[in-house]
């Protein structure tokens, strides 16, 4: 790590983990100037398997506990089961630590302002990983609004379809919940 390089410290290793990791490593082939980035601590409950993943995935060392870390970090990504959004997000606010926090944000209402009330609070920068948005045929509608190629919108709606929850073998997710 060079003494300039962003810290960065990651809770969960599933494959949203994964997809940050690798997104940190790669920075500098899309982005001539991307900041220097240590993968710094990767936190996880079960000791074996985030040291594993730490491994696998490049990190300098492990914590089975965020309090422990979270504010050593220039940056926290919260991307643990949706379930550990709001404390860690909130603990690494009040750190002034910055924070990436995986959707969904939070499981209620009142976790979810508990969180912007702690963005508004802190001195660091919070966002959401909302991916969608640069999909090719979301920023090409946008580029037509913007030009006004559309005319005065008064109502849109839009449906982003997808098949990989048809099998009836795949595993429940909170996607599937319809009381969310």
């Amino acid at each position: 790590m060079t003494d300039d390089a962003l810290s960065v410290g990651v809770l969960g290793y599933g494959f949203m983990g994964d997809a940050h990791a690798n997104a940190l490593r790669t920075l500098p082939t899309f982005f001539a100037d991307a900041p220097a980035v240590s993968l710094d601590v990767l936190v996880g409950r079960d000791e074996a398997a985030v040291s594993d993943a730490a491994d696998r995935l490049g990190f300098d060392s492990v914590a089975t506990d965020w309090r422990e870390v979270v504010d050593e970090a220039d940056v926290f990504y919260n991307l643990g089961p949706n379930s550990v959004h709001v404390d860690p997000t909130i603990a690494a606010l009040e750190a002034d630590t910055h924070v990436l926090c995986e959707k969904p944000l939070a499981p209620t209402l009142d976790g979810a302002q508990r969180m912007a009330d702690a963005a508004a609070s802190s001195d660091a920068h919070a966002g959401i990983g909302f991916n969608y948005r640069f999909v090719p045929a979301v920023r090409y509608a946008k580029r037509l609004v913007d030009a006004g190629a559309l005319g005065d919108i008064r109502h849109a709606r839009f449906r982003y379809l997808q098949d990989w929850l048809v099998d009836a073998d795949a595993p429940w997710s909170w996607r599937l919940d319809d009381r969310r």
